[in-house]
């Protein structure tokens, strides 16, 4: 049989079950996993935001295409000096390396040795040493 005070105990045991749940993922899901220092690196996010900002002025394009094995990078009104492409994998953080850009005027291939999502932190720096940068995600099948 309900009693009219089952209803305000009912409500306040699905919220704390409802706050349990949370509370539980939010500790197994931390952000820790995906970047090791996530508040210090934060820090540098208006130079990041600047360097994507300088990217997208210098008027440089960048076209990508992925197959079974890897990327080609083609970088298209680039007349900078130094290119690096940083390769970091989300749930692996041995896959993680960088790759020397060494002539930007030809396509470079980025070998990805495992199937899913990598991100590309694609670096430039021109002849006055301005850093410019481009994030790309991409899928390998």
């Amino acid at each position: 049989m309900f009693r009219w005070w089952m209803a305000p105990v009912i409500g306040v045991g699905l919220c704390a079950i409802a706050n349990g749940v949370l509370i539980a993922t939010a500790m197994r899901v931390r952000p820790e996993k995906i970047v090791e220092r996530p508040y210090a690196d934060s820090a540098h996010e208006d130079a990041r935001s600047a360097e994507r900002d300088g990217f997208v002025s210098a008027g440089w394009t960048l076209a990508s295409s992925v197959d079974g094995r890897g990327c080609t990078l083609t970088l298209a009104g680039a007349v900078a000096v130094v290119g690096v492409v940083g390769v970091y994998r989300p749930d692996d953080r041995s896959a993680d390396r960088r790759v020397p850009w060494p002539d930007l005027t030809q396509p470079l291939r980025v070998e990805l040795p495992r199937p899913g999502a990598w991100s590309l932190l694609i670096e430039l720096r021109d002849a006055e040493g301005v850093v410019m940068a481009r994030s790309l995600r991409v899928n390998r099948p």
